[in-house]
């Protein structure tokens, strides 16, 4: 077994009543922020789709972009066949064919010709064809393409006789204003633009919702989505808030007060919910609320934004989160969780370099860093809490828990023991004297199992007396930068070199060996 301090991961590198909001200490949400810096061709992320590929596709106001998971390709009426580049909606149909919304009509990409052609198509009967700006797209049970478009109405397309229709009457009004339709069991429902919504079980006859009271809830509502859940739920996204409506009973709760443009289901029991206000995760099971917003300083891992216009899951479990301002921010699918710990808010003392670490005697961790010197941190509370002494510097390159002790070697400041005990500090400096330090620039710290200290630094390597409270210069590696230092379960130390190979020191046979690119030993 390999006898080194213990591995800490510190990664520098996302009814009407309304349930109680908690914020949860327990989990953390690290953002992947993508945005035009990135490749991205505008901020405002409107619609997000991934295909049978796996490509994402970002649709902006200015733009449709294809992401690989490294880099964009943007098509642009400047640079492809797509005609309009402000991007309101995309779908992809069973063919495998991508119907991109603008606001100016219908465009469908040919992923094997590359190319984007524009849906000409006019209602015989009417001369009408889709001109104006799409809301939604998706499709029926027979493969049928439906588009609701501003100011038109609701269309249906059949890419088998290529032929379009324009969807009947509700009621007495005309379709003109379609915010979001979606099909569920057999029927269509409408909702229109600060009017109403609507269901039809034979898209011809259509009837106003209304819930087990017979009040029409949603009367004067922008509805702009709406997902299906469990228990033949429906989780409908309002100007005026997130409604849940139980289509068996058709009682309804209000579960949220806030602008929702787009609600995505993460698994069966979380709802990520895009806002006017930010991000909120719904827990079905327990009905409570997390509450993501944009910080008001910059946060490497948090939203972007709080306008959510787009929210999205991809089939790897990973969440894309579009905003108006910020771009593109992504959750990747945790498969194993890391808490992330970097200078924001109660931490913004802490430094962003981490060069070393070890485990403390009394259940914390020491953490050295190369910009803000040394630093104590506790598991349980989370704190982490800066050691500032006058001759402790601030670029940190070793540590080594020895007793009630810690040795921190720095680069160009020595080497210090502290006594964890008095929180005092004794300093060793670069000497002329054999039993001096070699070096000020101490890259390395290592205590074996026989008790030994042994100091890696740019001119050789030294081991502590401790009887004489001084060092001894190791001759076989005088004047080597030794870089890291390590003993194995044999007992036998190794040293890693900057550019003189590896060394391996048998203590019990008192014998060197020297290890390069060749092997050759001496």
């Amino acid at each position: 077994m390999i006898k080194k301090h213990s591995i800490l991961l510190i990664l520098l590198l996302l009814s009407f009543g309304f349930p109680e909001i908690i914020i949860s200490s327990s989990a953390s949400y690290y953002f992947r922020t993508l945005g035009i810096n990135d490749g991205l061709s505008q901020s405002t992320v409107n619609a997000i789709l991934q295909d049978r590929k796996g490509f994402m596709w970002i649709g902006t106001k200015d733009g449709l972009n294809q992401y690989d998971g490294q880099v964009f390709r943007t098509f642009q009426k400047e640079n492809s066949s797509l005609g309009n580049n402000f991007i309101t909606a995309l779908y992809e149909d069973c063919d495998g064919d991508i119907w991109v919304g603008t606001d100016a009509g219908v465009y469908i990409y040919n992923p094997v010709q590359e190319a984007f052609q524009l849906l000409e198509t006019e209602i015989t009967s009417l001369g009408e064809k889709i001109m104006r700006s799409v809301t939604w797209i998706t499709s029926d049970l027979q493969n049928n393409i439906w588009i609701s478009v501003d100011g038109q109405g609701l269309f249906c397309y059949d890419k088998q006789k290529k032929s379009l229709i324009k969807s009947v009457s509700c009621g007495e009004a005309n379709l003109a204003n379609v915010t979001h339709f979606w099909f569920n069991a057999g029927e269509l429902w409408i909702a229109r633009y600060e009017d109403n919504l609507y269901f039809s079980k034979d898209n011809s006859s259509f009837n106003v919702f209304r819930d087990a009271n017979g009040k029409e809830i949603f009367k004067g509502l922008v509805i702009n989505t709406c997902v299906e859940g469990l228990h033949n739920c429906l989780y409908v996204g309002t100007s005026k808030g997130l409604i849940e409506v139980n289509l068996t009973s058709r009682k309804v709760r209000k579960l949220l007060d806030e602008y929702v443009r787009d609600i995505c289901f993460r698994s069966d029991s979380d709802l990520w919910i895009g806002t006017e206000q930010g991000l909120y995760i719904y827990n079905i099971e327990t009905d409570e609320y997390e509450h993501l917003t944009t910080p008001d300083i910059d946060e490497r891992y948090a939203l972007s934004d709080n306008a959510i216009y787009s929210v999205y899951k991809d089939r790897e479990g990973g969440m894309w989160v579009g905003s108006y301002f910020g771009g593109l921010n992504y959750y990747p699918y945790q498969y194993t969780y890391f808490e992330k710990y970097y200078p924001r808010g109660d931490l913004r003392q802490m430094g962003r370099r981490v060069r070393e670490f070890c485990a403390g005697n009394d259940g914390t961790l020491w953490l050295g860093t190369e910009d803000k010197g040394l630093f104590n941190f506790n598991p349980k509370s989370g704190k982490i809490i800066p050691f500032h002494h006058v001759e402790l510097g601030h670029n940190i390159h070793g540590l080594c828990l020895d007793g009630n002790g810690l040795w921190v070697g720095t680069f160009s400041g020595g080497l210090n023991y502290i006594d964890l005990r008095t929180k005092t500090l004794k300093h060793y400096g670069k000497g002329d004297a054999v039993n001096t330090l070699s070096s000020d620039n101490i890259f390395s710290i290592c205590k074996t199992s026989t008790n030994d200290i042994w100091i890696g630094t740019t001119s050789g390597l030294l081991r502590y007396n401790r009887s004489t409270d001084d060092f001894l210069r190791v001759k076989e590696l005088e004047s080597i930068f030794v870089y890291d230092i390590l003993e194995d379960s044999y007992g036998k130390l190794w040293m890693a070199t900057y550019s003189d190979g590896v060394f391996c020191y048998d203590l019990p046979q008192n014998r060197w060996k020297h290890y390069t690119l060749n092997s050759a030993a001496f």
